[in-house]
C-alpha cells in the first residue's frame, strides 16, 4: 500500500471515528437543559409522540428541532459562532447595520431558569423547579434567525420585525398600521364595557428607544410612536384613562432609560412613566431617593442574542433596581401542563438571584407568568390588575407603595376570566400597560379577548 494510500486511509478512519465520537456524545450527554444561556431563550424540548402527529410530520420537525437545541457542547458552539460574526466586515467609524429578524416573542419570553432559594422555601424547591420547566416549555420559541439589509414584512408582524443596530445600541424599529392600532383600542374599549363603572381602566403604552434618537438619519426609519399612541388614544371610549407616559420618558431622554442590548427600558425609564401613572391615578409620587438602589453589571440582552457585534459584546449594560420602601410578597401562579391544574410558589418582587445571570432582566418580578398577586404592608383599601407584557415588569416594583393588592396577569399565558378575577377580589383599578409594538401583534391582543 502506497503512502498516498494510507493517508486517505486514515483520513477515512479519523472522518468515520469522529462521526461515531459525536453520536455518541449525543445520545449519552444528558437532555434537561431547558434554557440557552448564551442566546437568552427557551430550549425546544423532546416532543410527544402520537400518532397524529406522525403521520403529518410534526413530530419528526419537532424532534429535528430538540435535537438542534441540544446538541453537544451547543452553547460553545454558538458563542464561537458569535465571536467569528463579529469579525465579518470592514470597522468603520460608526457602525449601522439593518437587520431583519424572526422569532420575536412580544415582550420576552418566559424564563424560570435559576433557583429562588432566597425566596423559596427549601421543601418547595422541587415544586419551584416542575413550575419553571412547564411554563418554559409553554413558552418555547423559534431560534433567532438574522439576515442583513432585508425590508419589515408587515403583513407577518407576529414574527418578524427589524432591528437597527448603531454602534453599541440595537433598536426595535417600529411601523405604524392603523387597523391593529384601532383593534388594540377596541379590545381595551370591550373589557372597559365588561367591568363596569366602578372600575377604572389606564391605558399606558410605553415607546421604544428608536423614538429618542438624536441622529435624524437613522430615526426616520421608525414611523412616529407619538402619532401612533396618539392614535390609539384617540381610539377610546371616553372612560378610559390614557397614561402619558411619552411626555415624561422625553423630558428625560438623554438619560440612561433604555438598555443597549435589550428591548426594554430600565428601571429609570420605568420610574418616569410610573411618574405620569401618578399623575393620572391621583397618587403621590414616592421620591426616587426614597428606594434603595442596586445594580447588577455585565447584562447583554435579549437583543444581543440576535444580532452581536464586537462593539455591543464589548459594552454590556448595567442593571439598576431599586428595592421599594415597602414589604410585600408575591405568589405566582401556573398551570401544570398535564393535568392544567393550578399551582403556585412564592417569588419576589425584585429578584436577586438573578443578578449573577445572564437574564437580569427577570430580576424585575423574576420574569413572566400567568398570574402573580403582590400583597403589600401598605394601609389601604386601593387595589389594581396590571394586564401586560413584560416593559411591566420594571414598573411594577414601583406601584408597591400605593397598594395593598397588586394583581398582574400575562394574557399570553392566564387561562381564567379576567372580568371574574377583578370582581372576585373587588379590584377598582385595572391597567393596560404594553410597549407600542405589541399594537401590531394580533396574537397578543387576541389573548385578551380570549381572557373575557
Amino acid at each position: 500500500m502506497s503512502n498516498k494510500d494510507r493517508l486517505s486511509l486514515l483520513n477515512i478512519i479519523v472522518f468515520i471515528s469522529l462521526i461515531y465520537i459525536i453520536a455518541f456524545l449525543n445520545i449519552t450527554t444528558p437532555k434537561a437543559k431547558t434554557v440557552s444561556e448564551v442566546e437568552n431563550r427557551a430550549l425546544a424540548q423532546k416532543p410527544v409522540f402520537t400518532m397524529e402527529k406522525l403521520l403529518s410530520g410534526e413530530y419528526f420537525r419537532e424532534y429535528e428541532d430538540y435535537f438542534a437545541d441540544h446538541f453537544y457542547d451547543r452553547e460553545n458552539l454558538v458563542q464561537i459562532s458569535k465571536s467569528i460574526t463579529t469579525l465579518k466586515g470592514v470597522k468603520r467609524e460608526e457602525e449601522v447595520f439593518l437587520v431583519d429578524f424572526e422569532g420575536q416573542n412580544v415582550g420576552g419570553n418566559v424564563n424560570l431558569e435559576e433557583n429562588y432559594n432566597e425566596v423559596i422555601p427549601e421543601d418547595k424547591a422541587a415544586d419551584e423547579e416542575v413550575a419553571k420547566a412547564e411554563i418554559e416549555e409553554k413558552d418555547t420559541i423559534d431560534n433567532n434567525q438574522t439576515t442583513e439589509n432585508k425590508t419589515a414584512d408587515e403583513d407577518t408582524g407576529t414574527t418578524r420585525g427589524n432591528l437597527l443596530i448603531l454602534n453599541d445600541t440595537i433598536m426595535e424599529i417600529y411601523k405604524f398600521n392603523e387597523d391593529r392600532a384601532k383593534n388594540y383600542a377596541n379590545v381595551i374599549n370591550t373589557v372597559r364595557d365588561k367591568l363596569g363603572e366602578n372600575v377604572k381602566v389606564y391605558s399606558l403604552l410605553a415607546p421604544v428607544q428608536i423614538e429618542f434618537l438624536n441622529n435624524d438619519k437613522y430615526k426616520t426609519l421608525s414611523d412616529s410612536q407619538y402619532d401612533a399612541i396618539k392614535y390609539v388614544n384617540s381610539n377610546f371610549a371616553e372612560n378610559i384613562i390614557p397614561v402619558d407616559a411619552y411626555s415624561a420618558i422625553e423630558k428625560h431622554k438623554d438619560e440612561y432609560l433604555y438598555f443597549r442590548t435589550d428591548h426594554h427600558w430600565t428601571a429609570l425609564g420605568a420610574y418616569y412613566a410610573y411618574t405620569a401613572f401618578a399623575k393620572s391615578a391621583s397618587l403621590d409620587v414616592i421620591p426616587l431617593d426614597d428606594y434603595k438602589k442596586e445594580e447588577a453589571a455585565d447584562f447583554l440582552g435579549y437583543l444581543s442574542a440576535v444580532y452581536s457585534t464586537e462593539t455591543i459584546n464589548n459594552n454590556p449594560d448595567n442593571v439598576v433596581y431599586y428595592i421599594p420602601p415597602v414589604e410585600s410578597n408575591l405568589q405566582v401562579f401556573y398551570y401544570d401542563n398535564e393535568t392544567g391544574e393550578k399551582k403556585s410558589y412564592r417569588g419576589s418582587v425584585i429578584n436577586k438571584a438573578y443578578t449573577d445571570t445572564n437574564r437580569k432582566y427577570y430580576i424585575f418580578l423574576g420574569g413572566d407568568f400567568p398570574l402573580g398577586i403582590i400583597k403589600t404592608n401598605v394601609n389601604t383599601d386601593r387595589k389594581i390588575m396590571v394586564i401586560k407584557d413584560s416593559y411591566a415588569n420594571a414598573f411594577i416594583p414601583f406601584l408597591t407603595p400605593h397598594y395593598s393588592e397588586i394583581y398582574v396577569v400575562d394574557p399570553r399565558h392566564y387561562r381564567e376570566n379576567l372580568i371574574n378575577l377583578v370582581n372576585e377580589n373587588n379590584i377598582g383599578e385595572v391597567m393596560f400597560l404594553n410597549y407600542i409594538l405589541t399594537t401590531n401583534f394580533p396574537g397578543f391582543i387576541n389573548s385578551v379577548l380570549n381572557l373575557i
